[in-house]
């Protein structure tokens, strides 16, 4: 065995592994939630739908919201977009209700849709946007596909 040569080489590599990693750029979680003078913005944990993403005219989609918060939070709106168009669906002022599994706070929201939508959608965005007492706010969305 050539001995010189695998030294050479777990060298370079060695080199490699270490020089890597400075190529990415790490994330910082507090620049990316806090505003000097303002506090910090609520996060969202999960928007999932609790009983799926099918829906009929009239029939009632269910989201399960885990956020959090250091600084108080206000309210929590829902909001649907259909054809570009927001419309705010309910505003849930905040209630504390600790979810144990998540660590975090968990929050039902149910939508109606519609049971007059345009037969042309076919989709329906709906955007969860909690907002806190100092006015920084986060946003999340997932869409549910209506079915005939």
């Amino acid at each position: 065995m050539n001995w010189k040569y695998f030294s050479k080489m777990g060298l370079a590599l060695l080199v490699l592994a270490l020089a890597l990693p400075s190529c990415y750029k790490e994330s910082n979680w507090l620049d990316d939630n806090v505003t000097p003078g303002k506090g910090n913005f609520p996060v969202i944990a999960t928007l999932t739908l609790v009983n799926g993403n099918m829906h009929k005219r009239g029939e009632t989609a269910q989201l399960d919201l885990r956020y959090w918060s250091v600084d108080q939070i206000k309210e929590i709106q829902l909001n649907s977009i259909i054809g570009g168009v927001s419309t705010l669906v309910s505003t849930t002022p905040y209630t504390s209700n600790f979810a144990a599994d998540s660590q975090t706070d968990k929050l039902i929201l149910d939508y109606p849709v519609p049971a007059n939508l345009d037969p042309a959608v076919t989709k329906v965005s709906l955007e969860v946007k909690v907002i806190n007492d100092n006015t920084l706010s986060r946003t999340s969305k997932v869409d549910i596909t209506i079915t005939n």
